[in-house]
């Protein structure tokens, strides 16, 4: 069985780690999913797992790929930022021409965990700029031969910006 932690959206912005770090636990891998793509490794080296990575539309500068498929335990993940599809239908015949099961996308700094038609759908939305009144997050893939879940993690006791004390 494998943990992966799953992360978008980071803008430059890593110290809302600290909200997750025991709760993420020992981590197999990490995926990053683009904005602000060398957080990645930042996050990796914090979390002490590899990570695998795909540039989002404000890394325009970075050579990583825009796309990656990723085998892991009879199961292929496609990694994507999600600017490049509308939708959850898009998301879904792009995962099948892939001969995917998984998707892991971001993008609109919302998280969310879909089933469609056997693909799981996973955006861990923002650690630094939530589009949620839920704060913060981040995602929890779990994968063995036999199954494949999914959770996401919210900040617990992370205070929005725009809220005055």
């Amino acid at each position: 069985m494998a943990r992966i932690g799953i992360f978008s959206d980071t803008h430059g912005h890593i110290s809302n780690l600290s909200f997750f770090k025991s709760r993420l636990g020992q981590l197999d891998s990490l995926f990053h999913l683009g904005d602000c793509v060398e957080d990645a490794s930042l996050l990796a080296r914090s979390l002490n797992t590899g990570f695998v990575s795909v540039r989002g539309n404000c890394d325009f500068w970075s050579p990583v790929p825009l796309t990656q498929v990723i085998s892991w335990n009879q199961h292929n993940i496609l990694l994507l930022h999600g600017h490049t599809c509308s939708g959850n239908l898009s998301l879904c015949y792009l995962a099948e021409s892939n001969n995917c099961d998984i998707v892991c996308f971001g993008h609109s700094h919302i998280a969310s965990i879909e089933e469609h038609n056997g693909i799981l759908l996973i955006n861990p939305g923002s650690l630094s700029l939530p589009r949620s009144s839920k704060g913060p997050s981040c995602a929890v893939l779990t994968i063995s031969e036999e199954a494949r879940s999914a959770e996401i993690l919210f900040a617990e006791e992370y205070i929005p910006k725009t809220q005055h004390i």
